[in-house]
């Protein structure tokens, strides 16, 4: 994580009131010198001050604005970019989410149906969604992720939309792969993510092939990216697989995982002299033992 990315986490966590006053006191010294998370903190006092500002809705005015909000951003998702509309629905999404929990205590019967609404829209952008670019490109971020299993065909989820949601899904159910890959792209705990990938052992959809190679070239846990090995070893013969192997065992900076890349592609017979170039291309620590290891699998060809 980058300076400004981990100084982005502490405004939001001012924002919400969650930040304690040595968290406070670097993060304003950091933004005396930064203008980008200078202009963001800004920005997030500005969206604070208009909410104020903006008396509460009935709940048949707040059911309204509800679905406007998901009808906009299910038209603009096709001609915005990632990144906006990604900054479209961190805008958009807590107010209503603000605005639902704020009204919870007194109105529990149409805060469900708005719930229920919140997850008939997720099922059917998770449903949309048939790759991971699509994935990226969703109105919604899913944080908090866990999951379980509810007998033999069902997965109980727990994941945040901006506020808290819980739903039992059938067990191949397109939003059980929407919610998981998005616990990958946007990292749960890493019990979690390895939860994740045993499941992705059994389970693997086309998208969730790919948010596990995805975690395998990005996740910073060795063990997250040891286990996405291990899930993928089965399918080295697929392109997009056999890419990300060989982009671990050229770029991953931990051996272990260089080593175990090594092993997958050996056992499919990919030819030698390109795992060779790549053992060599980053000169790296860990290249000669390697190399050692790959002369004995060429010896017991």
């Amino acid at each position: 994580m980058s300076a400004c990315q981990r100084f982005e986490t502490m405004i939001e966590s001012l924002a919400s009131s969650e930040l304690d006053s040595r968290e406070l006191s670097s993060l304003l010294a950091h933004t005396r010198e930064c203008e980008s998370c200078r202009g963001l903190l800004s920005l997030h006092g500005d969206l604070t001050e208009a909410a104020e500002r903006v008396p509460q809705p009935d709940d048949a005015e707040l059911d309204l604005r509800q679905e406007r909000v998901l009808r906009v951003i299910a038209q603009r998702r096709s001609r915005r970019p990632l990144r906006v509309a990604l900054f479209a629905a961190s805008l958009i999404l807590p107010f209503v989410a603000g605005v639902l929990a704020g009204r919870a205590s007194g109105a529990g019967s149409s805060a469900s149906g708005r719930s229920s609404r919140l997850i008939d829209a997720l099922h059917a952008e998770a449903a949309s969604n048939g790759k991971l670019a699509a994935v990226e490109d969703s109105p919604f971020t899913y944080s908090n992720v866990s999951w379980r299993r509810v007998g033999e065909d069902r997965v109980a989820l727990d994941f945040d939309v901006t506020t808290h949601l819980s739903s039992t899904e059938p067990l191949r159910s397109p939003l059980v792969n929407e919610v998981l890959a998005q616990s990958l792209l946007n990292p749960s705990s890493v019990g979690e993510r390895l939860k994740t990938m045993s499941f992705a052992a059994s389970e693997l959809d086309p998208k969730l092939e790919q948010a596990v190679l995805f975690s395998l070239r990005h996740d910073e846990s060795v063990a997250v990216r040891l286990a996405a090995l291990t899930v993928l070893v089965g399918r080295s013969d697929d392109e997009d697989v056999q890419s990300g192997l060989m982009t671990a065992l050229h770029d991953d900076p931990s051996v272990q995982v260089r080593l175990a890349a090594l092993e997958s592609l050996a056992a499919r017979r990919v030819d030698h002299g390109r795992i060779r170039e790549a053992i060599r291309g980053q000169k790296q620590p860990g290249d000669e033992a390697l190399m050692v290891r790959l002369a004995e699998l060429e010896r017991q060809r």
